[in-house]
């Protein structure tokens, strides 16, 4: 079998890949050999799923988990056991210093959005990561590497930047005034995009028959874009955007980037459609550092979109005024015209008036066009920029419109799949339950929020489950439903971590019942109601009495023909749990059917042996919920069309210039267009508070420098412990706690700065009605900005995760102090799965028993090197432990497999069972005790012979005694012969005394052999008792009928053990009482017990009580004589006929000693 250490057990790919290497060639030598500090780092990180690299040692050799492995991209998994500066030539200069640090003076470092130009897919990226890196300390304090915890932030800082360049676009749509404002507004911001555009070359014409002319450029000589013949020239712009690989093929010369490297590829993209007044294209150069991905593409798509706007709006405003200018002359003329008919001057004055009420309608609608702009941009730009992962689908289908970078780094995805439908984009989604709530609240408009729901989901190029807070609102569309906005929190290790602390709840009873939600527990197969608590009867308008000890479907007739006993069968047969998120629910409450909705699971229950025995069935009502799921408004364009609606609104305005003069109705017609857009502006100004009113995590907005708390939901007012009195107050007014900690220093520097400030896991000191508590929040502090760029409020967004945090740390502190123990003990461990007989032993084990450390062994070859009378015991012990679950505490010697060493050992360990599933094993302890067993032999030796040079003696002291006995007697000395009755009964108690310490002797020496025989146990509890009759006359020993019972056993040895135990009863309990002795066949073995009517043993003392020269201390036993052999004799021999002997007795009342034999 081969040998794993254990801190390299689990780990996924990598694990694998680590166990495989072989490390004897490399400066960290075996596994093995490893410091402890590196094995405890290693198996930290292959368990966890958080990206983790550790550097070891001075040249900071690398090991890493699976969730890291994607970083080094190409470098994997060659990556691993190579020295850092070799695995990262080409950042290792800026990152040195850092990591010496660290292993030098101990000192922990974070970079948040770290830029680090990486070459692991082929050539130098622009990456950027959120990076710690901490010591490593052995337990003698000194530092052996460092341990890199990472996450890779570079779509987030790219997709921010780029954002930021789309918005400042989007900013600019309605502010030109003129075509050549336009085409200056468009280079003032394309030149401020160099890092993802380092040049371009703007192509425009005003009429669709003649060329685009060249009309802005930037990041490039003007000679050079004219010298080229571009794709698109002759098409005025039509078409899709076409990839240039290779420019060298068109241009003269080389385009120089930011980066330092020249531009090798472009993108050009049509900046308008064929129906527009400006046409053209957009020729941008690509950056060296970054591959044209989907992302990139849409990106510099939209940029072309966006410039082709803006110079249609400002063509269209400038014609706007020409037209003005026209009518104002037309009114003049008209003026000088005052001879014309009746007729023409009723018709000019209808033009005049006609042509007034255009310019106001114009106006207003361009107002109303740019509010509306600007306030889909704002909704649009506060999604996307939000810290909270959220997304927007439309449709039935569920098409992906908008996903914010805090949504894609949650799923593990990029841009690309916007545009999608969510199937397509995310096909592990299909079926699970959230859907089936994603598409209610589509159908029917109701808001959902559900906590903590199981998703599964392929992250990191795995399936896994996490668990998530997540809020479902419907965006509406004059009244109807066109899409979802779907927000979630990731609380996995919230849920996961509370987990673990129930699976170590003993009393399922006392859960059941003090559970908030709805509980109970079935029994067998007719569903026998075991335990049922109040939330359970309450959903069922039923009491407790009512329901407990029935069967389910006595208490429930109704529930025939009803999904759920056909569930409940399912998991009985099948072992596996079933669980849903919500189910229609007919219920009889006085004489009616009530319809509820329920969310439940089965869970079943197992005995030892895997049976289902039972079924735990949690719900809980969410009737209210699924009834009062509120509406929310949904926007109906679709985020790539938004562009194409705001150019046919500019169209539209147009055209209605045009055609204005031709007819009233059109005018009446654009008047109802009009009341459209305000309607969908005011609607659109109240989706963000609606939308943020009940978010699952806490929400504020501070304005001003002295942060006015202008808006806070009610998770951060729940967390402040606060109510919304302190909304308007300045923050520091409202939480004056906060005074001496660091938040408000760190507040005003986001306002100062304008850069956003990331926590995590940090304390804070909050006071919650009238007591200081610790909280900790994951945060971040957001600013907000007016057009120029200043900072005008904060928005503050926070997840507590105060109680993950106090979990993660005591576990921390636990699984250290058990690690200190073993080490500081210097035992070994061991670890058998009872299932599978797979055995895993410790290095200090495996020490103990004469193998190396890279050994593989297994549970027979330990059992080999225990000598042969030992052997039976030992494995005799081992199978109580398993069988029985019985306690494993054994002393044994083993010679050592390869120095053949005789060790003597002490072995302890427990019988653990198998729960939710899991496979049953036996662990515990090896310790050496070969020194103790020494000075044992030593003392034991030293008994013997003491024990031994005072028997001669004695036993000619007995002779004498018994010589002079005879001659008194004979010369009828009465006194003489009395006092040597009384020397020879002292002579024989120290005999009795004598013999007993070499029996200790013996029988620690292996000296004491059995001589095993049948016999019947009954006649010797009889000839015993009738010994004991003759001379003790203090009390009345009474047998009780014993039936004929035969065992194979040492007859003296039993016999001495029996006497024993009546001696200790007569010696131990008061004249004129009585003892009685009995033997009972239980099962396949005999029960003798001896009672007796003494001063009981105190609890604390049976545990000790066959211990070897222990003795009760107490008032009545100071004057009783006695060393604390007797019973640690009796009990070495009954347990070497694998027998049993204890006692139960109680204080004042009297003891009963027990020993149990197995039947012949």
């Amino acid at each position: 079998m081969l040998n794993i250490p254990s801190f390299l057990l689990g780990g996924g790919q990598m694990g694998e890949l680590i166990r495989t290497t072989d490390w004897s060639v490399s400066v960290l030598s075996t596994p093995d050999t490893w410091p402890e500090s590196l094995k405890a780092a290693v198996s930290i990180s292959l368990n966890s799923g958080f990206p983790i690299a550790i550097y070891w040692g001075s040249d900071f050799t690398l090991l890493y988990n699976d969730a890291w492995s994607t970083i080094p991209g190409d470098k994997h998994p060659w990556a691993l056991g190579k020295p850092g500066a070799v695995v990262w030539p080409e950042i290792w200069d800026g990152l040195d210093a850092q990591f010496k640090s660290v292993l030098t003076k101990g000192e922990s470092i974070r970079q948040p959005d770290a830029l680090l130009l990486m070459h692991r897919y082929g050539y130098t990226e622009e990456c950027y990561f959120d990076y710690s890196l901490s010591p490593i300390m052995a337990t003698d304090g000194t530092i052996g590497g460092v341990f890199n915890a990472v996450i890779e932030t570079t779509y987030k800082v790219i997709n921010e930047r780029r954002n930021q360049h789309l918005q400042r676009l989007q900013n600019q749509l309605n502010q030109s005034h003129s075509l050549m404002e336009a085409v200056a507004d468009v280079e003032n911001i394309l030149n401020n995009c160099q890092e993802d555009i380092p040049f371009y070359l703007l192509f425009s014409t005003e009429n669709k028959n003649t060329q685009p002319q060249l009309v802005a450029s930037g990041g490039i000589a003007e000679n050079d874009g004219l010298s080229v013949s571009w794709p698109h020239h002759y098409s005025n712009g039509s078409g899709n955007a076409e990839h240039i690989p290779d420019l060298n093929k068109y241009l003269p010369h080389a385009v120089q980037s930011i980066w330092g490297e020249p531009c090798r590829e472009a993108l050009i993209a049509p900046i308008s459609r064929d129906e527009a007044k400006i046409t053209g294209y957009l020729v941008m150069g690509l950056s060296p550092r970054k591959k044209l991905d989907s992302d990139y593409r849409h990106f510099l798509t939209s940029v072309a979109i966006y410039v082709g706007t803006i110079l249609n709006n400002g063509f269209a405003y400038e014609q706007s005024g020409a037209l003005q200018r026209e009518q104002i002359l037309n009114e003049e003329l008209a003026t000088t015209n005052e001879e014309l008919s009746a007729t023409n001057d009723e018709l000019h004055l209808s033009q005049i008036h006609l042509a007034a009420l255009n310019s106001e309608l114009e106006e207003r609608v361009f107002s109303r066009t740019k509010d509306l702009a600007e306030s889909e941009a704002r909704f649009r730009s506060l999604i996307e920029q939000s810290p909270v992962p959220t997304m927007v689908t439309r449709g039935p289908n569920m098409r992906l419109e908008v996903v914010n970078p805090p949504m894609l780094l949650l799923i593990d995805k990029d841009n690309s799949i916007i545009g999608k439908n969510l199937f397509d984009a995310m096909p592990e989604l299909a079926g699970q339950a959230i859907i089936e709530r994603l598409e209610q609240t589509y159908q029917n408009g109701k808001e959902w929020t559900g906590y903590e729901q199981a998703v599964l989901l392929n992250r990191n190029g795995e399936q896994g489950t996490g668990y998530f807070n997540i809020l479902y609102k419907p965006l509406l569309e004059n009244g109807e439903v066109t899409g979802v906005i779907q927000s979630a929190v990731d609380v996995t290790e919230q849920v996961v971590a509370r987990q673990r602390i129930e699976e170590s709840e003993n009393n399922l009873r006392n859960m059941v019942m003090s559970a908030h939600y709805a509980l109970m527990i079935l029994h067998g197969r007719d569903w026998l109601i075991e335990i049922a608590n109040q939330q359970l009867v309450n959903l069922w308008g039923k009491t407790i009495d009512e329901v407990t000890g029935r069967t389910l479907l006595e208490v429930l007739p109704e529930l025939e023909g009803q999904p759920f006993p056909k569930l409940l069968k399912q998991v009985y047969e099948t072992g596996k749990g079933y669980g849903q998120e919500e189910e229609v629910f007919y219920l009889q409450i006085g004489g009616k059917s009530v319809q509820k909705y329920v969310s439940f699971y089965y869970d079943p229950i197992f005995d030892n042996q895997g049976n289902v025995t039972g079924i735990i069935v949690a719900a809980e009502d969410i009737t209210d919920k699924v009834q009062t799921r509120q509406l929310l408004e949904k926007s109906y364009v679709e985020q790539q069309n938004l562009n194409e609606e705001l150019m046919s609104t500019n169209e539209e305005l147009a055209s209605a210039n045009e055609e204005l003069l031709s007819t009233n109705e059109e005018l009446a017609a654009t008047r109802d267009s009009l009341k459209e857009i305000v309607s969908r502006l005011a609607e659109s100004e109240a989706r963000l508070r609606y939308m943020l009113a009940d978010a699952p995590i806490a929400i504020s907005l501070l304005t001003g420098r002295d942060l006015i708390i202008e808006a806070a939901n009610n998770k951060v007012l729940e967390a402040w412990g606060k109510t919304s009195e302190v909304i308007g107050m300045p923050l520091s007014e409202a939480l004056p706690e906060l005074q001496g900690q660091d938040f408000l220093n760190i507040l005003d520097n986001v306002y100062t700065t304008g850069e956003p400030y990331y926590g995590n896991e940090v304390k804070a000191l909050l006071e919650h009605k009238g007591v200081i508590e610790e909280v900790y929040t994951n945060f971040v502090y957001h600013p907000l900005k007016d057009d120029g760029g200043k900072t005008t409020s904060i928005v503050l967004v926070a997840n507590i995760v105060t109680e993950q945090v106090l979990t993660r740390k005591k576990v921390e502190q636990t699984e250290e102090m058990l690690r200190f123990s073993v080490e500081a003990a210097k035992v070994g461990t061991w670890h058998m799965n009872i299932e599978t007989n797979e055995f895993t032993a410790s290095a200090r084990c495996k020490e103990l028993l004469g193998f190396y450390a890279n050994d593989a062994i297994n549970y027979h070859t330990i059992i080999e090197q225990i000598p042969d009378e030992y052997r039976h015991y030992v494995e005799t012990s081992v199978n109580r432990a398993i069988s029985r679950g019985d306690s494993y505490h054994v002393e044994h010697p083993v010679i050592g497999y390869h120095d053949q060493k005789l060790r003597w050992v002490r072995a302890a360990g427990k019988l653990n069972q198998n729960t939710q599933g899991k496979s049953a094993y036996f662990s515990g302890v090896l310790m050496d005790i070969t020194e103790q067993k020494q000075d044992e032999v030593r003392k034991n030796d030293f008994i013997g012979m003491v024990s031994h040079e005072l028997k001669t003696p004695l036993t000619s002291l007995s002779a004498y005694v018994q010589m002079l006995h005879a001659r008194a007697t004979k010369a009828d000395d009465a006194f003489t012969a009395n006092a040597l009755d009384k020397v020879n009964v002292q002579v024989k108690k120290m005999g009795t005394l004598i013999n007993g310490f070499l029996n200790v002797s013996r029988l620690e020496a292996g000296k004491i052999h059995l001589d095993k025989a049948p016999f019947r146990l009954d006649e010797l509890v009889k000839e015993i008792v009738d010994e004991n009759r003759l001379t003790v006359h203090s009390h009345q020993i009474f047998l009780l009928p014993c039936e004929e019972v035969t065992i194979n056993a040492d007859r003296d040895k039993i016999g001495s053990v029996i006497s024993n135990l009546l001696s200790n009863a007569v010696k131990y309990s008061p004249k004129g009482k009585t003892i009685e002795v009995n033997c009972l066949v239980i099962d396949n073995n005999i029960r003798v017990g001896v009672k007796d009517e003494g001063m009981g043993i105190r609890p604390e003392d049976t545990e000790k009580l066959f211990e070897r020269y222990y003795r009760v201390d107490s008032k009545h036993t100071q004057t009783i004589s006695g060393f604390g052999i007797g019973l640690y004799l009796c009990a070495e021999i009954i347990q070497r006929h694998d027998g049993q002997i204890w006692v139960d007795s109680q204080v004042g009342i009297g003891s009963t000693f027990y020993f149990s034999l197995p039947l012949a």
